[in-house]
C-alpha cells in the first residue's frame, strides 16, 4: 500500500480540478478501493442531514452502498460526523424487497463509514464496504482516518462544484449545415384583411359580448374529469397536511424506501371526546393542542397530517419499528403537558411499517387502521404497536 501522503496527494489532485467531474470523484474511489482492498467505496452527499443522501460516485457494487445508506438514519448520520470514523459488522441483515418485489433477507455486510457536516448545511459521506463481516486492523482505520483528514474539505468542495455545474448534453451525429435564407414575402394588400401570410380571411370575426355567459363544455363539471392535484392541501384549522396531501406523500416516501432498501413508518393518532356533543369551537382548540402536542414530539423531517376531525397520520421516513415505544411515550408526555391532568380528550395510538409489515402505502394505512381501532377497544390512552 502506497503512503498515507501520496494517497492523500492523489486524492486532492483529483478534487482540486478547476471543474471536477463525477468521473474524478470515481477516480478518487477506485484509488481508495484499489489501496485499501474493500469491496465497494462510495461518496454519497446531502444538502443537510436531514435530506436522504444521493450516492454521487460509486466504486465496487452497488447494493453494498445502497445498504450502507440503509443503515443510516438522520440521528446515525449527525453522531457519525462527530467520529474520525466508525466501523459497522452488521450495516444490514433485514427484511427487503427486490426489484421484482420479492422478499428476501440481506446478508450482513461490513464497512467502515467516514462522514463530514459542515455548518448544519452540508452533509457528506464517505464509506468503505465488503460483503462479508471483516475485522478492521487498528493500522489500517488509522491510515483511513489519516487520508480522509486530509482529504474531506477537498472532497465536499469538488462535490459542490459538480452539483452546481450545468448538465453537459453529449452533441451526437452530423451537425446540419444552415438552413437558407427564406425568400422575401409578397406585399400584402392595405385594403385587403389578413390572417397568417397573405391569407384573406373567410369569414368576419365575431367579437364576444363582455356581458355574454362564457359557454362550458359538457365534460368539465363531471366528476373525476379534473385529474390534477386539489388546490388546498392544509388543513385550515391546524395548519397540518391534509387527507390528500398525506395519500399522495406516503406513496411516494413507500417508493423512496424500496428504492434505497431503508424503513418508513406510519403512525396512526385517533382523539375520542370523554363527552359527546363537542361543540366545533372546542373540537378546534382541541385539534389545534394536538398539533402542538405532535411538532413537540416528533422530528422536523416527520410529516404530520390531519386526516379526519378527530384522526391524525404521521409519516416516519428512516423510522424502523424498534421506535415505536418511544414516539408513543413521547406523545402521552406532551399531552400531559398541553392538555393538563383532566384533558376532555384521551389518546389511541398505533403504526406500521415497510418493508416489515407491508409492501406497500395502502397495506400500510390498513394495517394501522386496524391497530387503531384495537387500540380504542383496549382504553384510553392506550397504544397497539405491531411486534
Amino acid at each position: 500500500m502506497l503512503s498515507n501522503s501520496i494517497i492523500s496527494g492523489k486524492l486532492r489532485d483529483q478534487c482540486t480540478q478547476a471543474q471536477p467531474t463525477r468521473e474524478a470523484l470515481l477516480a478518487c474511489c477506485r484509488e481508495i478501493a484499489k489501496n485499501f482492498k474493500a469491496d465497494c467505496v462510495l461518496i454519497a452527499f446531502s444538502s443537510a442531514p436531514e435530506v436522504a443522501l444521493e450516492i454521487m460516485a460509486c466504486e465496487g457494487k452497488e447494493e453494498l452502498a445502497e445498504a450502507c445508506l440503509y443503515r443510516l438514519g438522520v440521528e446515525d448520520r449527525l453522531a457519525l460526523a462527530k467520529v474520525p470514523f466508525k466501523v459497522y459488522a452488521d450495516i444490514t441483515g433485514k427484511p427487503v424487497f427486490n426489484k421484482s418485489g420479492s422478499l428476501r433477507i440481506q446478508k450482513p455486510n461490513s464497512g467502515v463509514l467516514m462522514a463530514h457536516h459542515l455548518s448544519k448545511a452540508e452533509f457528506l459521506l464517505f464509506g468503505l464496504v465488503d460483503q462479508d463481516v471483516k475485522t478492521y486492523e487498528k493500522d489500517v482505520l488509522a491510515s483511513l482516518g489519516e487520508v480522509w483528514s486530509s482529504w474531506k474539505v477537498s472532497l465536499l468542495e469538488a462535490v459542490t462544484k459538480v452539483l452546481k455545474a450545468p448538465a453537459q448534453v453529449p452533441v451526437t451525429g452530423p451537425v446540419m449545415p444552415p438552413l437558407p435564407p427564406l425568400p422575401p414575402l409578397p406585399p400584402l394588400d392595405p385594403l385587403m384583411p389578413t390572417v397568417g401570410i397573405g391569407k384573406p380571411l373567410e369569414k368576419k370575426s365575431a367579437v364576444r359580448d363582455i356581458n355574454a355567459p362564457i359557454s362550458v363544455p359538457a365534460t368539465a363539471g363531471k366528476a373525476g374529469d379534473d385529474r390534477r392535484r386539489p388546490v388546498i392541501l392544509v388543513d385550515e384549522v391546524t395548519r397540518l397536511y391534509n387527507k390528500d396531501y398525506f395519500e399522495e406523500c406516503l406513496a411516494i416516501e413507500v417508493e423512496r424506501a424500496k428504492r434505497y432498501a431503508r424503513n418508513i413508518s406510519l403512525l396512526y393518532l385517533g382523539v375520542t371526546p370523554h363527552q359527546f356533543g363537542m361543540g366545533r369551537a372546542e373540537e378546534n382548540a382541541v385539534a389545534t393542542q394536538v398539533a402542538e402536542i405532535l411538532a413537540l414530539s416528533l422530528r422536523k423531517v416527520d410529516v404530520i397530517c390531519r386526516l379526519e376531525p378527530n384522526k391524525y397520520g404521521i409519516i416516519l421516513p428512516d423510522t424502523a419499528d424498534n421506535t415505536y415505544g418511544i414516539i408513543a411515550k413521547r406523545v402521552f408526555k406532551f399531552f400531559k403537558q398541553v392538555m393538563g391532568e383532566a384533558p376532555s380528550v384521551f389518546l389511541n395510538i398505533s403504526a406500521s411499517t415497510y418493508p416489515k409489515h407491508a409492501g406497500n402505502h395502502l397495506l400500510l394505512m390498513k394495517n394501522a387502521e386496524d391497530l387503531l381501532e384495537q387500540a380504542r377497544q383496549v382504553g384510553p390512552n392506550k397504544a397497539v404497536l405491531p411486534e
